[in-house]
């Protein structure tokens, strides 16, 4: 519109001084002059002037014009310069975009490989601790992309081992005998970073120094932590950056580095716990007994006294050798969970708070819990659980009442109760025997079961009883019996109650005896087993390598535990656990002793999960549906799949942290249009409405 409105400027203006010099040049000039031969001359000048007057107006006009477009042509250059600035600065957005989801398609990348690691490191958990360790470091070596080499050792007796290396030669540096003085930021938490290895080179003797030049390649950069357990290093993880490399560790390594330690960690303090817990031992608990009373400073020596008269009053009562020996075991272990009562309520002299008598009345649930995670040690757990109860239901922690309360917790109630009075503890001095005798009299039937106060009694009024000895000569007794084969009285008990197929087989491998259970499990009579090879009745072809290497190891005396398969005797193939030990007999040679135990619900427990645990990870872990976990009493985020993460924009960490409150900010009425434009676009926060 504005080039029209000049070009009409100038048409008017020309049309206007046309006529007016027409019309006023033709007057004047018939006004000023009568010669008509001069009036004939002027018409001449008068074309000359009017096209020099019209040029001069058509100047001034196409020069203003002419200056407007030199200044519009400027205001385009400035804002076409501003334009490419713009446009430069958007290129840089979006490669700093592009950069920003390969480094997110790398994570992700990294997270399923951790992921599938873990899992795989899961299915391996009844590797040792160098098998399982050397998987570790080649697992991480794959998912760290910036690695180049790698360490993993452990550390014993202030030894480095050495047990996997990638790039590095293992049998070199497990020469040079590293020690935990040779470890630069040894005992630290946390990952650490060297332009140097993770060991002071420096340190060590020329000839080692040697040796390390040609174990360790040449690296740019060395990163590592420690492996501990209970605080304790026992190990370390290191990556290196080979010296001609550009990378550099970033943030996401040292993640992954710091959560394969705590796996390793966990490993080795479940394959630690593993064995306490398959080593259990009069030893073991003593040792446990022994640990409580160092930290608590008032009851030295109270465990085992507990354990002692719990022992001699069951056996008292006539009751079963196993339920002597659950006596015994449970007054050992009955007061643990004091460990977890903070040491200054424990060893108070002053009169407790109320709130410090909650704490230590809590002990006995404690002790259970600790004790029901041991296979072992789990069926006494319950009898720990209510030792404080009393026989009127005024204990603790269930209030149970008379004949409720088990009658081993009965029984550690009286031992407890007469071994704390005899002592001295932190908030009073030790009773006399007659007057600690007095009270649990006075207390029969009300704190106490009267059945197990009468047996009480008889065992301490004994004249000259020797409590400790006399546990002594039972144990022996217990044991002796157990390892007597003359009397049978033992083992045939077992064989009869055991709800798990059992077999002696003699010196040649035979079956000699088994029990109703294994007949049943395989679906044989006994007169179809007896006399035969147990490779011939139950293992199948394809399990004789398997046979024949356990025959081997069970004739070097060594104990056999296995998993694996047998077959009915109409061929159907059953899971199996099997343990199977020698045994003398004195002049009659050697038995062997196999049990069987019915695997097979635990297997389809097992392949349900993994299935059910692959279905689940890839409907989850997509990249494709938004999907979160949210906790539906707190509205706590519990996880976030790649999709959620690349949709909102937070970090998988970050989603974890927050409330689906702050990401839930609209009506119902307003959700179209929000999931309409979140559709259009990538959107850091969208926002929506819980149905």
């Amino acid at each position: 519109m504005y080039k029209l409105k000049e070009e009409f400027k100038v048409v008017l203006i020309y049309l206007v001084l046309s006529l007016v010099w027409i019309y006023f040049s033709d007057m004047l000039l018939g006004a000023a002059v009568s010669d008509i031969s001069q009036l004939s001359q002027l018409q001449t000048y008068k074309g000359i002037i009017y096209v020099l007057i019209t040029s001069a107006v058509f100047y001034l006009l196409f020069k203003k014009y002419l200056n407007d477009l030199r200044r519009q042509k400027h205001k385009l250059e400035a804002t076409n310069e501003k334009l490419l600035q713009y446009n430069k600065e958007i290129k840089a957005v979006n490669q700093e975009l592009d950069y920003s989801f390969k480094s997110l398609d790398e994570l992700n990348k990294r997270f399923v490989k951790m992921i599938n690691s873990i899992s795989s490191l899961n299915n391996k958990s009844n590797l040792d601790e160098e098998d399982f360790l050397s998987d570790l470091l080649d697992n991480i070596i794959e998912i760290a992309a910036e690695a180049d080499y790698g360490k993993i050792y452990i550390i014993e007796n202030g030894k480095c081992k050495f047990i996997n290396t990638v790039g590095h030669d293992i049998e070199l540096l497990n020469e040079i005998k590293f020690t935990e003085e040779n470890l630069a930021d040894f005992d630290s938490d946390g990952v650490n970073f060297s332009q140097d290895y993770s060991v002071k080179i420096e340190d060590l003797a020329d000839e080692k120094k040697d040796i390390s030049a040609a174990a360790l390649k040449e690296i740019k950069e060395s990163i590592y932590i420690n492996i501990k357990v209970n605080d304790k290093v026992i190990g370390r993880i290191s990556l290196d950056i080979a010296a001609e490399s550009e990378k550099s560790f970033s943030k996401s390594t040292t993640n992954i580095l710091e959560s394969f330690s705590t796996l390793a960690a966990s490993f080795f303090a479940f394959k630690r716990y593993d064995r306490l817990q398959d080593k259990f031992t009069k030893e073991l608990i003593s040792s446990i007994a022994k640990i409580l009373e160092l930290y608590d400073v008032y009851t030295k020596g109270h465990s085992e006294n507990v354990a002692n008269l719990s022992m001699l009053i069951a056996k008292e009562m006539n009751l079963s050798e196993k339920t002597v020996l659950d006596a015994y075991w449970s007054g050992m272990v009955h007061d643990i969970g004091k460990l977890l009562v903070p040491v200054q309520i424990l060893n108070k002299t002053a009169k407790l708070e109320e709130f410090e008598y909650e704490i230590i009345k809590k002990h006995p649930v404690w002790s259970s819990e600790a004790l029901s995670g041991s296979e072992t040690l789990d069926h006494i757990s319950e009898y720990v659980l209510y030792h404080h109860e009393r026989w009127d239901g005024s204990g603790y922690p269930e209030r149970l009442a008379a004949e409720d309360i088990p009658l081993v917790s009965q029984i550690i109630a009286v031992a407890d109760a007469w071994d704390a009075m005899t002592s001295n503890r932190s908030y009073r001095n030790s009773l006399s025997q007659a007057e600690a005798l007095k009270e649990i009299k006075e207390n029969r039937g009300s704190q106490f079961s009267p059945r197990v106060v009468d047996a009480f009694l008889k065992v301490i009024e004994q004249q000259g009883l020797n409590i400790k000895q006399e546990v002594l000569d039972e144990f022996e007794a217990l044991e002796g019996s157990e390892l007597s084969l003359d009397n049978r009285d033992h083992f045939e008990t077992l064989f009869k109650k055991a709800k798990e197929g059992m077999v002696i087989l003699d010196e040649n491998f035979k079956i000699k005896k088994t029990n109703k259970y294994f007949l049943e499990f395989f679906d044989y009579q006994e007169s179809e087993v007896l006399g035969k090879k147990i490779g011939d009745v139950l293992v199948p072809a394809e399990k004789m390598d398997e046979l024949e290497a356990n025959i081997k190891k069970i004739s070097h005396n060594n104990e056999v535990n296995l998993r694996t398969y047998r077959k009915r005797k109409d061929g159907q193939r059953i899971d199996v656990e099997i343990q199977a030990f020698p045994l003398a007999i004195g002049t009659k040679g050697v038995e062997y002793y196999l049990i069987y135990r019915d695997i097979t619900e635990l297997e389809t427990v097992r392949n349900k999960y993994k299935n059910y645990k692959g279905r689940y990870e890839s409907f989850f872990e997509n990249d494709a549906i938004v999907m979160l976990i949210i906790d539906p009493e707190s509205g706590k985020i519990i996880d976030a799949n790649p999709a959620a993460v690349n949709f909102y924009g937070w970090s998988k960490k970050e989603l974890t942290k927050m409330n689906i409150s702050e990401i839930n900010q609209l009506s119902k009425a307003e959700v179209k249009a929000e999931m309409q434009a979140a559709r259009r676009k990538n959107k850091r926060f969208f926002n929506f409405v819980l149905s």
